[in-house]
C-alpha cells in the first residue's frame, strides 16, 4: 500500500513542482520571460537579480513550499521518511523540467530546501553558512546553493541522523546534481525562448 501511495504522491509532486513561480510572477510583474533574462535560469535567484529582492525572495519561498507541501502530505497519509522524500523529490524534477513551461525550469535549489527544512533544518542551516562564504569568496554567490546541498548530507551524518534519512538526503543531493548536469550538457540556459 505504501508503494502505491508513494507513486501517486510522486505524480502529484511532479505536477505541483512544475508550477514555475519565477516565470508566472516575472511575467505578471515585469512583463518579461525570466528564461530570457541575465543568467537565463527560471529560478528564484534570477528573479532576485532581475525583478527585485522582495519578488525573488517570494519566488524562493513559493518554490520551497512546493516540496514542503508534498512532504507534509506524505506524513499525513502515513508514508515513511524515505518514501516521503522519494515522492517529494519528483517536485524537484518538476521544478527543473516543468511540463507546463516547455520543460525549462530552475536548478532546483529552493525545491530541495523544502525537503531539507522539514527533515534536517539544523544541518541545512549549518550548511548554508560555509556555502555562502564560499560563494562570496569565489565571487559567485549564485553557486552557494550547490554547496549547501552538497554539505547537508555530510552534516546530517555528522549529527548522527538515522542512516536511512542520510541516504535519502544523499539521494536528493545526487538527483539534483544529475539534473543540473543534464541542464549544463544540454546547454539549456544558452537558448532563447520564443515569446
Amino acid at each position: 500500500m505504501e508503494t502505491y501511495k508513494t507513486i501517486i504522491l510522486a505524480f502529484v509532486a511532479y505536477f505541483i513542482g512544475s508550477i514555475s513561480f519565477s516565470y508566472i510572477i516575472t511575467k505578471r510583474v515585469a512583463g518579461k520571460d525570466i528564461r530570457n533574462l541575465d543568467i537565463k535560469n527560471a529560478g528564484a535567484f534570477n528573479v532576485f537579480l532581475n525583478v527585485g529582492k522582495r519578488i525573488g525572495t517570494l519566488v524562493g519561498v513559493l518554490d520551497g513550499l512546493k516540496t514542503l507541501v508534498i512532504v507534509i502530505i506524505g506524513k499525513l497519509i502515513g508514508l515513511g521518511v524515505v518514501n516521503t522524500i522519494i515522492a517529494a523529490s519528483f517536485g524537484i524534477i518538476g521544478h527543473c523540467f516543468p511540463i507546463y513551461h516547455k520543460f525549462y525550469g530552475g536548478r532546483g535549489a529552493a525545491a530541495v530546501i523544502g525537503i531539507f527544512i522539514f527533515f534536517i533544518p539544523v544541518a541545512l542551516l549549518i550548511s548554508v553558512i560555509p556555502a555562502t562564504i564560499i560563494g562570496f569568496l569565489i565571487h559567485r554567490p549564485g553557486t552557494a546553493p550547490a554547496f549547501f546541498i552538497a554539505f547537508s548530507p555530510i552534516v546530517a551524518h555528522i549529527a548522527n541522523k538515522s542512516p536511512s534519512l542520510v541516504l535519502a538526503i544523499l539521494y536528493v543531493t545526487l538527483l539534483t546534481g544529475i539534473m543540473n548536469l543534464i541542464i549544463i550538457l544540454a546547454k539549456r540556459e544558452q537558448k532563447v525562448i520564443a515569446k
